[in-house]
């Protein structure tokens, strides 16, 4: 007669480190974290308005903050450094978001030069490549005036890019126009398209092209005061040296109507 086989009745020892690693799983992720950070910021920003607020978190190395109002809603993008900000900061930011106030955005821009070293560094030469320079317009070509001015000006020390910028959306009259832009992130200089006219003369464009240059000269710094200081003495100073100063001041003096009503199509 055979004998029934035995059932192994001992218990089996679970492993302690699969235990462990369950309970690791449980910890907080980076994403779920980022996500409890920007929902207190945002009902701390959501107090001060007095008013919805959805806030965008970004790593962008240039614009730390950007915001637009859709009807009642107030929505924000904001560098991670504003997550754990203190409060008189976010105070500000929200007097900055409702009125402009000339206070909380002082108060804004030195928290940001306090901040900076969580600013993400990227060469001049990564952040060209991921933009569409176009210098050469149908008028104008910008990038030989540039090479020119390098030579003439600055020893073809300035190393820098430029483009003309996207046509704008213009639905209304303007009333201001910024003919020329530089960033010393990227060092880009960004023209205006408006001035890519046969009416425009060369010495006009070669003029808005040459201050931007001295933007690369002349770094923006703080004043006594504390405001930023965009065009200290000594750049206004080398400014008047261009060949055409006078005459560029007074083109745009006589024709800047002729470039508010400039309608630019995108190229």
């Amino acid at each position: 007669m055979a004998r029934a086989k035995k059932k192994n009745l001992t218990k089996k020892r679970s492993s302690p480190a699969g235990r462990i690693a369950r309970e690791q799983s449980t910890a907080p992720e980076p994403n779920r974290l980022l996500k409890v950070w920007r929902r207190v910021l945002e009902r701390r920003l959501r107090t001060r308005l007095r008013a919805p607020v959805a806030v965008d978190i970004h790593d962008n190395t240039h614009t730390m903050l950007t915001f637009q109002r859709y009807r009642a809603l107030w929505r924000l993008r904001l560098h991670h450094m504003f997550l754990a900000a203190p409060d008189e900061v976010i105070q500000a930011l929200a007097d900055f978001v409702r009125c402009g106030d000339s206070e909380a955005s002082g108060l804004l821009d030195r928290y940001i030069e306090r901040n900076k070293v969580f600013i993400r560094r990227v060469s001049p030469e990564q952040m060209r490549k991921r933009m569409r320079l176009e210098p050469m317009g149908q008028h104008h070509d910008l990038g030989r005036i540039f090479e020119r001015l390098n030579l003439r000006y600055f020893d073809g020390r300035i190393n820098a890019a430029i483009t003309y910028g996207p046509a704008p959306r213009v639905t209304r009259p303007r009333k201001s126009i910024k003919m020329g832009s530089y960033s010393a992130d990227s060092r880009v200089i960004r023209i205006h398209p408006a001035l890519d006219q046969p009416v425009v003369p060369r010495y006009f464009v070669e003029w808005i092209v040459f201050h931007e240059m001295l933007h690369h000269v002349y770094r923006t710094r703080r004043g006594e005061d504390g405001r930023r200081c965009i065009h200290p003495p000594e750049f206004l100073e080398h400014e008047r040296k261009f060949h055409d100063f006078a005459r560029a001041q007074a083109w745009e003096a006589e024709n800047l109507d002729l470039l508010l009503r400039a309608r630019v199509s995108a190229q």
